[in-house]
């Protein structure tokens, strides 16, 4: 069996930034707290917390220390209140989500009523609204119909988020509103990998994508390979895969998420080449 891997493979940049300050932390501190997962994948989640990251739900849990501030960025009233607690705040905001909440400001000081495309309760959009109150936000283009009148909005979009659906959604608000503005703040990797995944499930029977199962990108992509023609698994790690899944397939496609390291996508390669008889 021949697997074709994408050419853009592990962390995204902003992933990258995000663990190496995490990882120089907890290296010189032993009171570093963050809240929720520093990235979406499970095996660098554990490596981080073996080493002495800790995790909390709310940073009223933090007395405290260092509160680290994930890729997704956080609301600003939690960072609020955790200058009013007295913590060191080490930030390690993604800077393609930074300039969501500058895009989003912009367009509400020019007069546009914001509307925020993504997951209501995906950290990096409630980070968003955070910025713009009184912002609406949308996750499907089924969802534009039941918004209220407005002359102008101003959209912006989650970092990881399907560009195919926020062409559709930008398209069904336009129909509606008598001016709209949109600002395509889909972050650079993710058009890449999004444009990876059309290209690659063209060409193979079989598309594996890895990454952590809460990862919106990653999740993304394997809808993606499926709406393109390829049979696709989303799987965190190498254990996951069935020999079944490549039974009478000649090529198959492997691509990864954005959070997900470069190490993790060469075992489940490897693990491929097993199950399919082809392991060097």
């Amino acid at each position: 069996m021949e697997i074709r891997k994408a050419k853009v493979q592990g962390f995204c940049f902003g992933v990258a930034i995000t663990v190496k300050k995490a990882e120089e932390a907890i290296a010189a501190r032993s009171d570093v707290t963050t809240l929720g997962h520093v990235v979406h994948n499970p095996q660098m989640v554990a490596s981080l917390q073996a080493r002495g990251l800790k995790n909390a739900s709310s940073v009223d849990e933090v007395e405290s220390g260092a509160l680290f501030v994930r890729a997704h960025g956080l609301p600003v009233e939690v960072f609020e209140k955790a200058r009013a607690k007295g913590l060191e705040i080490i930030d390690a905001t993604c800077p393609m989500v930074t300039k969501i909440h500058v895009q989003a400001e912009r367009l509400k000081a020019d007069g546009y009523k914001i509307v925020v495309v993504g997951d209501p309760q995906h950290p990096e959009v409630r980070g968003t609204l955070s910025h713009v109150p009184g912002a609406w936000c949308i996750e499907r283009v089924e969802d534009v119909a039941a918004l209220p009148r407005a002359s102008r909005v101003g959209v912006v979009v989650q970092s990881t988020y399907s560009r195919e659906t926020f062409i559709d959604i930008v398209r069904a608000l336009s129909e509606k509103y008598y001016e709209v503005r949109a600002i395509n703040t889909i972050c650079t990797d993710t058009n890449n990998r999004q444009s990876e995944a059309v290209a690659l499930a063209g060409q193979v029977e079989v598309m594996v994508v890895v990454g952590g199962k809460s990862s919106a990108n990653t999740r993304h992509l394997a809808e993606l390979a499926e709406r393109h023609g390829a049979r696709a698994y989303h799987i965190e790690d190498p254990d996951e895969l069935r020999a079944e899944w490549f039974n009478g397939v000649r090529t198959a496609g492997l691509m990864s998420g954005a959070s997900t390291p470069g190490w993790l996508v060469d075992a489940v390669e490897q693990r491929m080449r097993e199950l399919s008889g082809t392991a060097a």
